[in-house]
């Protein structure tokens, strides 16, 4: 009688154990949901026309655990949500509703480590049946955004060494060929690393920090634009072999936005308080 009674035990513990587990799961789904319905919601939820960053679903939490650029479920550590929100840099204090809490950062924390489950399902499971795969136009964009990387350091090394090159020859009448050289290197270079940014901003990447997205975007834009403009008028100057200043003027002014849009993307990758003493 006690070994039919406790093998009943058993078997009722095992049954109640994964209901257990989906309540607790979508206790966690319903506590961050609140805290982005909260924060968050006023620059990215789902009623706003314009929503920042074009991230308008943060009430979603199937597609923001479904998003592998801003969250990896149980592994809040390298969720560049949790990064951002550790950082202070998401909601930024300036928000009109400020802040996160402590309290609220755990919260946060810890959904992402119950593995970013949604508010009525949370089982480990399910959690993974709704990270699908994305279409493959989808991935080709993630894909392909991730060559920004690879090039960025190109036309920033060139163009400030076509700087420092101009300083060099800043007493000769004609222009130097070592400019020349490093300058059409760095037009050449700029236009895929300004494509390549934009599609690896359009999978995710910094939508989480806005204002910094928004100004390494158009800056390193600019920078691009400008080299190539430079390299053509530089180009002219070479064939008439002389100098003339406003062709140094553009250059001095490319070379400042291309370090500028590069400053803005090490704060993008590494955060704004990267610098602090």
């Amino acid at each position: 009688m006690s070994l039919n009674r406790s093998v009943c035990t058993v078997a009722c513990l095992l049954t109640l154990a994964p209901t257990a587990d989906a309540a607790s799961g979508g206790e966690h789904g319903a506590e961050a949901r609140a805290v982005f319905a909260a924060k968050c919601a006023g620059c990215h939820g789902p009623d706003l026309a314009k929503p920042k960053g074009r991230f308008g679903y943060v009430l979603d939490l199937r597609r923001v655990a479904g998003n592998p650029e801003m969250v990896i479920p149980f592994r809040p550590d390298e969720s560049e949500l949790w990064v951002l929100i550790q950082r202070g840099e998401m909601p930024p204090e300036d928000s009109p509703s400020g802040p996160l809490s402590a309290g609220e950062k755990d919260v946060i924390r810890r959904w992402i480590e119950a593995g970013a489950p949604d508010v009525l399902s949370a089982d480990a499971s399910e959690v993974e049946q709704t990270l699908a795969a994305p279409s493959p136009t989808r991935r080709t964009i993630r894909w392909l955004g991730k060559f920004h990387l690879l090039c960025l350091h190109f036309p920033i090394a060139l163009a400030l060494a076509a700087g420092i090159a101009e300083l060099w020859a800043w007493r000769l009448r004609a222009p130097s060929p070592v400019v020349r050289f490093c300058l059409w290197l760095a037009a050449a270079a700029a236009v895929p690393t300004v494509v390549f940014g934009w599609l690896h901003a359009a999978a995710g990447e910094g939508a989480a920090s806005l204002a910094l997205l928004a100004t390494h975007r158009w800056l390193g834009t600019a920078a691009g634009s400008w080299l190539l403009v430079v390299a053509v008028c530089n180009e002219i100057d070479a064939r008439r072999g002389k100098r003339t200043w406003w062709v140094r003027g553009m250059l001095v002014v490319g070379v400042l936005l291309t370090a500028a849009a590069a400053h803005f993307g090490g704060l993008l990758d590494r955060g704004v308080h990267f610098f602090d003493w």
